[in-house]
């Protein structure tokens, strides 16, 4: 073998190890969450994900509630302009769109991400913590009969920064 392909085949090894390695960490890391499997996925989704530390892994999930609240807004605000004048349904999608997902999109998901930076970790938990109560919030304006789609969305956002809050935690 030419000393090219000595060099190309100890990059190629030193790479799988690297892969391997990194795949490790993300099953350890998810091993240990109550939302597993989501945490593997979410994780494996992203493809920061191959060369993060345990730091860049909680970012990269925080990244990932933000994006989920995101479209559980977007979703929420489109149902509210389809309301057409109803008062009930407008005061229950409204309060959804502006008091409990806006909060987490515009205070509680960046506050999350600058403590996390910061290693201010019991903070950024504090923020998810408000993200999954939000979810709350917002089920609790449709007074038990709120429609499927938006009890699937809420939960899906509160498993996801819960899921967050709990990679967060094995910081602390």
């Amino acid at each position: 073998m030419n000393n090219f392909m000595k060099f190309f085949a100890m990059f190629l090894f030193i790479q799988t190890q690297i892969a391997l390695s990194q795949q490790n960490l993300i099953q350890q890391l998810c091993q240990k969450n109550r939302y597993e499997p989501l945490c593997v996925s979410t994780l494996n989704l992203d493809p920061r994900s191959k060369t993060s530390d345990l730091q860049g892994l909680a970012s990269i999930s925080i990244d990932a509630t933000t994006k989920k609240t995101n479209e559980t807004l977007t979703y929420l605000a489109n149902c509210l302009d389809r309301t057409g004048g109803d008062r009930a349904a407008f005061e229950e999608y409204g309060t959804c769109v502006d008091q409990d997902y806006g909060a987490s999109i515009d205070r509680y998901l960046p506050g999350a991400l600058a403590n996390l930076k910061a290693k201010k970790y019991s903070a950024a938990i504090a923020n998810l913590q408000d993200v999954m109560d939000a979810t709350g919030d917002c089920e609790n304006q449709f007074a038990g009969s709120c429609p499927l789609p938006v009890s699937q969305r809420n939960k899906a956002v509160h498993d996801i920064a819960d899921m967050t809050t709990d990679i967060i935690k094995t910081f602390v």
